[in-house]
């Protein structure tokens, strides 16, 4: 059986993007235009709808909430608006013309992990991880159209180099660069919330606040999928915490509150 203590050590290290002093070299040049290449081809489901800045909450029962019926009212500087009830809610009305975009997250990790993973945090001196920048302020149909294939072929790459002797180690089967194209493709690229209503609802299609999006996400580029190595595999492993450290609402805006 698998250690599990061994196998959440091999997460752990995923999740920062290998170790900090890697930088990129030469290995995998080949795979890497390889998996660009490959990933070209990969296009989302035509069936979905795309949700870009805002993960959707979503339910496993039949519960139907009641939306709240609100009036909103300009204020008297003329760039908010707030709602007619008591919940305290104030929304800016700017024009999306008068804000700059920094960060966007669809796609779990897919503007870090997905690009200059060999740069890590960007710790180290002589790191460089100002591309992120520049993915955060692109928008998904660059995505589609294939600006960040090289850079995300590099990063899955620099992946497979850095973690399958570890996977292969405890028992596990690594992806080929290729299956990783076809498992994890179509939830990077484009970086948006996929969802297919006649999909079961769960990351990656949809996504609850309960759905453990990393782990997912770290199965779909590490791990050859299959019954033995479920999507869910990281997720299942017992040293996972079992919910949310703070109960999330039932009701709009559903997150848990913040830690004073």
């Amino acid at each position: 059986m698998t250690n599990n203590a061994s196998n959440y050590a091999v997460l752990a290290a995923a999740l920062l993007f290998a170790p900090l002093s890697a930088c990129g070299d030469d290995k995998g040049t080949t795979d890497t235009d390889t998996t660009a290449s490959t990933m070209q081809t990969t296009e989302p489901p035509s069936t979905t709808s795309t949700a870009t800045t805002m993960d959707t909450p979503t339910t496993d029962d039949a519960t139907t909430v009641e939306p709240t019926t609100t009036t909103v009212t300009p204020t008297t500087t003329g760039t908010t608006e707030t709602t007619g009830d008591d919940n305290g809610f104030v929304f800016p009305s700017d024009p999306p013309e008068a804000y700059t975009q920094i960060d966007r997250h669809g796609a779990v990790e897919a503007g870090t992990a997905g690009i200059a993973a060999a740069q890590g945090l960007g710790l180290n001196p002589g790191s460089d991880i100002a591309i992120r920048d520049d993915y955060n302020a692109s928008n998904p149909a660059e995505d589609a159209a294939g600006m960040w294939l090289g850079e995300i072929g590099a990063s899955v790459t620099f992946f497979h180099d850095a973690f399958d002797d570890d996977i292969t180690g405890l028992g596990l089967v690594p992806a080929t660069v290729d299956e990783t194209v076809m498992q994890a493709g179509p939830v990077i690229v484009p970086d948006t919330i996929k969802y297919d209503p006649n999909m079961p609802t769960g990351y990656p299609n949809g996504r609850a606040l309960t759905d453990p999006v990393v782990d997912i996400t770290l199965a779909a580029v590490l791990l050859k999928l299959g019954p033995q190595q479920p999507l869910t595999f990281f997720a299942d492993l017992p040293l996972n915490p079992p919910a949310n450290d703070v109960p999330f609402q039932a009701e709009f805006p559903f997150l848990a509150p913040p830690h004073l």
